[in-house]
């Protein structure tokens, strides 16, 4: 596939996970580094759905194309800034994936409106820790929803590196410099720096826990070969060796065990940090019900079975894991029981001082 099939297919919607982590790889760029595009053709009888790349997979619309024969519309997006840049810039889907910790942000700027759960069949299978997560009930109404989770954690080669104990310290060990890498995000790449530094809070630092992450991620720096969003740049630099340890999401885990890669999930003992992500009904929505069918959907146990053993994220419908192997689970590193690892992780919230924050964390990838 040339640069420009890639960008065709991308712009259209059609292009799946896999062909797009593949092309990425082959290009040498970034998700972040593919072009906004403010402009979907959109077929009048199916609804939109904007979501990272990836999540237009038929497996996770089993139930929206029971229904109505074909999934439904979607356009890609490498993180949420990328998102709502868009959305602020024109774009308007009908519904967007978007983690726990931005709805606040979100709903603030008036792009998304309550959700009514009553429309919402398979929310009432939710796991129940999963369906008041913070900052997603804002004055007594629900702005968004439950899909999956996972962790944050570190993701290395246990035949190249030696650990006296689990924790985030690997990502400061000096004797693996130029063989890590981090997640380049304000929520993977500064919140870890404050959970091993010992913030008490790390998602509302004070000023000094703030100078104290500042210095742990000019400390870091130097040691690290290279920060991305891109998990297929880490599964391939971790497959090769030229990375012994990375920060990354189950999902790079999922790959490299599935190639026979020499890899291990840390649970750190200063705790690993559990992420949330889920649907928002937007409030420009064009499609109302077909937003609520495209949530209710991804909510659905189908979705969830596919998701858990294509991806390795954990799923929010609990009869997902009801449904699946225990065996395919594990595999993935999940629990039979998701709420074993959902009590054990940092759960992520919305961040207090964000501005502030992402200054900070511009400037020392500046070398400030």
């Amino acid at each position: 596939m040339d640069k420009n099939d890639f960008l065709a297919k991308y712009r259209a919607g059609t292009m799946t996970r896999r062909e797009f982590k593949k092309a990425l790889a082959a290009f040498g760029i970034g998700v972040v580094s593919v072009p906004l595009v403010h402009k979907v053709v959109r077929a009048a009888d199916l609804p939109l759905l904007l979501g990272w790349g990836g999540y237009d997979e038929e497996g996770f619309h089993q139930q929206f194309i029971s229904k109505f024969g074909d999934p439904p519309l979607f356009s890609a997006f490498g993180d949420e800034e990328e998102a709502f840049a868009k959305i602020r810039a024109g774009f308007q889907p009908d519904a967007t994936m978007i983690c726990s910790y931005k709805v606040p942000h979100w709903a603030a700027a008036g792009v998304i409106q309550p959700i009514d759960t009553s429309r919402l069949p398979n929310f009432a299978d939710s796991i129940e820790m999963l369906t008041n997560v913070p900052g997603t009930i804002i004055d007594g109404e629900r702005y968004w929803v439950c899909q999956d989770w996972g962790q944050t954690s570190i993701l290395y080669r246990h035949d190249l590196v030696e650990l006296e104990e689990e924790s985030w310290g690997l990502m400061w060990d000096e004797r693996y410099s130029g063989r890590l890498a981090m997640i380049d995000s304000l929520i993977d790449g500064v919140m870890v720096a404050a959970i091993y530094g010992g913030a008490e809070d790390p998602f509302d630092m004070t000023d000094e826990e703030v100078v104290m992450t500042k210095d742990l991620l000019k400390e870091q720096l130097p040691l690290l070969r290279y920060y991305t969003n891109s998990m297929t740049d880490i599964e391939n630099s971790l497959a090769s060796g030229e990375l012994v340890a990375a920060v990354a999401w189950n999902e790079a885990y999922a790959a490299l065990l599935g190639e026979e890669v020499p890899v291990s999930w840390m649970q750190p003992k200063e705790g690993a940090m559990t992420w949330t992500c889920g649907l928002v009904l937007m409030s420009g929505a064009e499609d109302v019900d077909g937003a609520y069918e495209i949530i209710d959907s991804l909510l659905s146990p189908s979705a969830g079975v596919y998701e858990m053993s294509e991806w390795g994220y954990g799923h929010a419908n609990k009869k997902a894991f009801e449904m699946i192997d225990t065996k395919d689970l594990l595999r993935v590193g999940l629990p039979e029981d998701p709420n074993t690892l959902l009590n054990s992780g940092i759960f992520q919230k919305p961040i207090q001082n964000e501005p502030e924050l992402q200054t900070m964390f511009e400037e020392v990838k500046a070398g400030f």
